[in-house]
């Protein structure tokens, strides 16, 4: 590059101490806020993906103008983004997120601090340790409970699974080989319960699926069962979970009778309420959780049912202690009389997510959070009865959430076909997953204008 176009160069990309550059950095940043605002959040009555061409990424020898990159973007990258601000888009547990999230992800992003340590991220620090406390006494997890924000309900869940191996047998931190170590989980589990134990190295074939009901609601005879067979096969029975809110149906399990379970045969009591959790804030879901003061762990997901902009998940633990000896970490380059997430985590570096979390609650408020919640309760119900009055379509089970799956009831007219029909017309965008041996219609009514 010639010495020339260097100093032009950095200011094409970094604010000049001398704030010579402060307004074309700062046109740079309007001009995101139209494209955001212009190419992505009016969309609703756009196609659910626009263009399914393939794409080709092109890097350049020479940097591309920054305006030209923009329109670049609007033209050939956003037109092939799966439009989630379509209010008929309800195939995944996949929320909109509120626009006072946006634009603190885009703050965290420019004020870039790091939670591998309270010296690298001071203020985050104290707002991440006290959300956690606040969340942990939301579902009722005692005074001492504690727990860190993670890149994902899948890494909580990992996480919760080694928590409970080095809880139950603490030598395997050092010397690895778990010994007969059974864990048990719904058949309606999240997948990243298999990816657990192969991380933690307990191994896939020691995950035991109990059978659910027709709902996906984990049948707890069969529970206590499977864990009786664990230990008449001089296996070590170590941790069980309880779902609240299941991938497909979005059924709860019976927390406190599978908690109680776990208790009598000492294991380690984990809810996997990554999608569920945010039932917490109506009464008409609260009373689906009682029994969480009995959970080691629990994972929580506010980037799905709190429209919170990804990504946004935590781990929240009865004790800190849990943490501190699960985790066992050390970080001799910073100061350790101070709080150090980088020793409470899987992660070392990372995002100050804790801010966009804090701003999305103060934002909205409990009462607010309550009724976006509320409101998509309101909305699955209209769907319900939609189902319910079509001659071609029938409901698959009850729901208990915000989650309605449906499949079709005209033998001339499959599932999977009925769903394409509905995508190619803009009608709706469910998704299809397997359930119980059959390919159903599933959808997740998050959009806060859903059907419009």
């Amino acid at each position: 590059m010639p010495d020339s176009q260097k100093n032009l160069f950095l200011d094409s990309h970094f604010l000049n101490p001398d704030r010579s550059n402060l307004e074309d950095i700062r046109k740079l940043g309007y001009a995101f806020v139209d494209l955001i605002v212009d190419s992505v959040l009016d969309t609703q009555n756009q196609p659910f993906v626009k263009d399914e061409s393939a794409f080709d990424i092109l890097i350049p020898e020479q940097g591309q103008d920054l305006q030209e990159l923009l329109a670049e973007v609007r033209s050939q990258i956003l037109p092939r983004t799966v439009n989630f601000q379509n209010p008929r888009y309800m195939g995944h547990m996949d929320s909109v997120p509120a626009a006072i999230t946006i634009w603190a992800d885009a703050l965290v992003s420019a004020i870039n601090n790091n939670m591998l340590s309270h010296e690298l991220a001071p203020v985050f620090t104290e707002m991440e340790a006290q959300l956690m406390q606040w969340f942990g006494n939301l579902f009722g997890m005692g005074t001492d409970c504690f727990g860190t924000l993670t890149a994902g309900g899948s890494l909580a869940n990992i996480s919760g699974l080694l928590l409970a191996r080095n809880w139950k047998q603490p030598e395997s931190k050092t010397l690895g080989n778990s010994r007969d170590l059974v864990a048990f989980v719904s058949d309606a589990a999240h997948t990243s319960f298999e990816k657990a134990m192969n991380v933690i190295g307990v191994g896939k074939e020691n995950l035991v699926r109990v059978p659910t009901n027709y709902r996906g609601e984990i049948i707890l005879e069969e529970l206590e069962s499977a864990i009786q067979k664990a230990i008449r096969e001089g296996k070590q029975p170590f941790f069980v979970a309880a779902i609240a809110g299941t991938t497909v149906t979005g059924a709860i399990d019976p927390i406190q009778s599978v908690g109680e379970i776990a208790k009598r045969y000492d294991c380690w009591f984990h809810i996997d309420a990554a999608y569920g959790g945010a039932g917490i804030f109506t009464p008409k879901l609260k009373p689906l959780f009682r029994g969480c003061e009995l959970a080691d762990s629990m994972t929580f997901n506010p980037q799905k049912w709190l429209w919170v902009a990804r990504t946004c998940a935590m781990l929240i633990v009865k004790d800190k202690q849990h943490l501190v000896d699960g985790f066992d970490g050390e970080l001799p380059y910073m100061d350790d009389r101070t709080l150090n997430f980088g020793n409470l985590n899987l992660q070392g570096t990372r995002r100050t997510d804790s801010l966009k979390l804090w701003m999305a609650l103060k934002a909205m408020g409990i009462s607010g959070c309550r009724y976006l919640v509320e409101r998509s309760l309101d909305l699955s119900d209209g769907l319900r009865q939609w189902i319910d009055d079509s001659p071609d379509l029938e409901l698959v089970c009850e729901p208990t959430l915000n989650i309605i799956c449906l499949k079709s009831n005209d033998p001339q007219l499959s599932s999977t076909n009925l769903r394409q029909q509905w995508i190619d017309a803009g009608k709706l965008w469910l998704s299809l997953p397997l359930w119980k041996g059959d390919r159903i219609l599933k959808a997740v009514v998050l959009h806060p204008y859903a059907g419009q």
